[in-house]
């Protein structure tokens, strides 16, 4: 079942991703934007979900918040340093960490695995292509730079996604819906905070948050939550976050195609250097990771 909710969440990755690409937003307008959007959507309904029973669930969301904040701010400074192109190459090495931090944590699924060699071997391997074909990573002298200034980032992004599944761990099966709901408000209620104080600090003014011009960047945002949702009920379903983290990246494909579609009518594309080759392999490395990621 996380294979199915893994591949809407990349599906509306990919719609965020074309989103962003065409809109161009500023980095300070979207870190402020990709909390307290969410938060003001979802706070009316509040009233329609029972809180949930775990405390812990509730810390980990509190946590997370700040974790995601950090991790915002580490990939825009970056983007600054090194470029867009070379820090996204390094975005997927993330997905073996993920893999390697959960196990750490729980032991009892390291053994599991380790008496299951080829299942093993297959996911392994599943999670290297799915790092190799969407990375472009080439070992120049810049990109090591990068690789080195990203390792905070790639080991908080690995730290995220574990706390994700962590959280949804938490949480009775009748409780996903909701619990899904709860993390996503209160995540985003403490980046909407941070992000805030961040903000004013550096300077910002008030009337840059509500001018059209910035504003109109909004209507993204509902797609975001539901990658969100999809996100979340995948983790709950997933035995290793690692899964979901990879499939997520399906989204290349689907702005692929989306290209694809673009050059047949006659429009420019989107996406930049996807290459079939790439679409291929990340989709046959996602196809291997359902059939053993069980």
């Amino acid at each position: 079942m996380w294979a199915v909710y893994a591949f809407w969440a990349s599906l509306a990755t990919g719609m965020y991703y074309l989103g962003n690409q065409a809109a161009k937003i500023p980095p300070t307008i979207f870190m402020l934007y990709r909390g307290a959007v969410p938060a003001l959507l979802l706070l009316p309904f509040v009233l329609f979900f029972a809180p949930v029973e775990s405390p812990y669930f509730y810390a980990v969301c509190l946590v997370q918040g700040g974790v995601i904040s950090f991790i915002d701010r580490r990939n825009f400074r970056a983007m600054r340093t090194f470029g867009a192109e070379t820090v996204s190459a390094i975005h997927p090495f993330s997905v073996g960490l993920v893999f390697v931090l959960w196990l750490v944590f729980n032991p009892a699924q390291a053994a599991e695995l380790w008496h299951k060699p080829f299942r093993f071997l297959a996911i392994t391997a599943a999670l290297s292509v799915v790092i190799y074909s969407v990375s472009g990573y080439r070992r120049s002298r810049r990109s090591r730079r990068a690789l080195i200034y990203m390792l905070p980032y790639l080991l908080f992004c690995a730290l995220c996604d574990v706390l994700n599944k962590t959280a949804m761990s938490f949480l009775a099966p009748d409780e996903m819906v909701r619990g899904s709901y709860y993390y996503i408000l209160l995540t985003a209620l403490v980046i909407s905070v941070i992000n805030l104080s961040f903000y004013f600090g550096a300077g910002g003014k008030t009337d840059m948050l509500f001018s059209l011009r910035n504003i109109k960047y909004a209507s993204l945002m509902p797609v975001l939550v539901l990658s969100m949702i999809c996100k979340n009920f995948a983790m709950f379903a997933a035995p290793n976050p690692s899964y979901v983290t990879a499939a997520l990246y399906l989204y290349i494909v689907w702005v692929f195609v989306a290209g694809a579609v673009l050059r047949l009518c006659g429009r420019k594309t989107i996406g930049g250097n996807i290459s079939f080759r790439q679409a291929l392999l990340l989709t046959t490395a996602v196809a291997v990771l359902v059939l053993f990621g069980r």
